[in-house]
């Protein structure tokens, strides 16, 4: 058993003998109770054949088992204790969650296991759900937000799983068969390659012994690995995509950090103080002071080999040739004129973030299953807080300098924009 200090909170790791890593913190302060199940797969596992298979076996673990023959009967376990749950597929991982009331943490970890092991993929789900992430990819390309998010990453990773729809294709979803969703949990659904992750007044002990006996007899053959990333940007690049909106929506983003890189938490700072948060340079000069954006941020996605910077915002179609280059203006001013009092109230805020975050059994469970899946370890707060703020000046430069540069600038715009000469003229760091 490995145990990682994080006073006031202790996370505790057992490594069962098929190789199912069981992960939990003990709130004996709270009264619920947050059961996770990290799967290591996602849409990057997949080539273009199966593309979506990870997000359609998520759905159709909803569907049945031998237990519980009806998706009411899944559903109902949970919300009939008065309980929340839901799953998600992103590029790395696929996860399963409920937050329940503590006298039913017995209950919500067997029907977790039971979806994962046992569920059926009837023939008639397999169509109907097919029917249903179609008409999910469908809603998803209405949304001029999630459009441009699309385009940007295929910008950022050409030709790449990463730079596809996690949901996959139309055409892709259409080809799916049940024999390749049973071959795909096969593969990936095994106990070496899943993280339980338990937050709430449970003892690990307690967690530990249910988990055990819930997957007894489960095969854990060795799961496969995703492609790496190998593609390097050397010149700017613009996606322009004519749509008739109220708004122009845009992405700027440039390629990033991965999740394990030294440099990592110098790029997050840099996010935080150009656009997160209502005191961040992009808010204030776009929002407070112009006027040109409702909603302007930035953020970072960190993944195994690679990562993104990514700044996006909404403008009224005419002033797009305002805002553009304002949010490059003040990319600029971070690379080149920082000063120290600004990283430190950025370091405020990641740690008071992160803190007020832990206090939550959702959180916290979600905290030690992503990095005990993805990282194979669970660093505490106190250590990332620390790691923070061993943060130089001279680091934030040193980073800002190697990694906001005009050779790897990326933007995509949609709306009722056709200005491409304009904009890209505005590529330039």
């Amino acid at each position: 058993m490995d145990e990682t200090s994080d006073s006031p909170q202790i996370f505790q790791k057992t490594t069962l003998d098929n190789g199912l890593r069981v992960v939990s913190c003990d709130m004996p302060h709270t009264r619920s109770v947050a059961v996770s199940a990290f799967v290591k797969v996602g849409s990057r596992y997949e080539n273009d054949a199966k593309a979506g298979l990870s997000h359609f076996v998520e759905h159709m673990v909803f569907k049945s088992t031998e237990r519980r023959p009806d998706p009411v009967d899944i559903s109902s376990a949970i919300e009939g204790t008065g309980g929340v749950m839901n799953a998600g597929t992103e590029h790395e991982l696929t996860v399963y969650w409920c937050k329940v009331a503590q006298p039913y943490f017995a209950e919500s970890l067997d029907l977790l296991f039971d979806m994962l092991r046992n569920s059926l993929y009837k023939p008639e789900d397999v169509e109907k759900e097919r029917r249903v992430i179609q008409e999910e990819l469908a809603m998803i390309n209405d949304y001029p937000m999630a459009r441009v998010d699309s385009l940007i990453d295929e910008m950022l990773w050409p030709g790449h799983p990463l730079g596809r729809d996690i949901g996959g294709t139309k055409e892709s979803v259409d080809r799916i068969t049940r024999e390749m969703l049973l071959d795909h949990v096969s593969e990936y659904y095994t106990p070496r390659n899943i993280v339980v992750s338990v937050a709430g007044n449970v003892p690990h002990s307690e967690v530990v012994a249910l988990s055990e006996e819930l997957s007894r007899d489960w095969p854990s053959p060795v799961s496969g690995e995703p492609a790496p990333v190998t593609h390097v940007q050397d010149e700017p690049q613009l996606k322009l995509e004519y749509r008739s909106t109220e708004q122009v929506h845009m992405s700027i983003a440039l390629p990033g950090l991965p999740l394990n890189h030294p440099d990592r938490y110098a790029l997050d700072l840099l996010s935080v103080i150009l656009g997160e948060g209502m005191s961040s340079r992009l808010f204030v000069e776009l929002r407070e002071k112009r006027g040109l954006a409702y909603d302007v941020h930035s953020g970072v996605a960190h993944f195994k080999d690679t990562g993104a910077f990514i700044i996006s915002a909404g403008v009224e179609p005419k002033r797009v040739y305002e805002a553009a280059p304002t949010i490059l203006e003040q990319v600029v001013d971070v690379r080149d004129c920082l000063p120290e009092e600004e990283i430190e109230k950025a370091k405020r805020l990641v740690a008071g973030r992160m803190m007020l975050r832990m206090e939550d059994t959702r959180s916290v469970s979600a905290w030690m299953g992503s990095q005990e899946l993805l990282l194979g370890t669970i660093v505490g707060v106190d250590d990332v807080v620390e790691s923070v703020n061993s943060i130089s000046l001279s680091d934030i430069r040193r980073v800002a300098s190697e990694h906001l540069v005009t050779e790897r600038l990326n933007m995509a715009v949609v709306g009722p924009c056709r200005g491409r000469k304009r904009l890209s003229g505005l590529l330039r760091l």
